[in-house]
C-alpha cells in the first residue's frame, strides 16, 4: 500500500466523479482502489483499451 506521497491530485469533470464515487460507495471501495483496478483493466485488456481510447477521442473532437 502506498503513501499519501504516493499520491496525486487530478481533475476530472464534476459528472465522472459523481459516477466514480457512487459506483465505488456501492461496492463499498475506496475510489482510488478503483481507479487503480480500472486502470490495470485497461492495460492488461487490449480490446478494453482501443474502446477507451476510441471513447476520450470521440469525446475531445465533440469538446473542440
Amino acid at each position: 500500500m502506498g503513501s499519501k506521497d504516493d499520491r496525486k491530485k487530478i481533475s476530472i469533470n464534476q459528472k465522472t466523479y459523481d459516477k466514480l464515487k457512487n459506483y465505488s460507495r456501492y461496492n463499498a471501495l475506496k475510489l482510488r482502489l478503483v481507479i487503480d483496478a480500472m486502470i490495470d483493466a485497461v492495460q492488461q485488456d487490449e480490446e478494453l483499451s482501443k474502446r477507451i481510447i476510441e471513447s476520450a477521442v470521440l469525446k475531445e473532437s465533440n469538446d473542440s
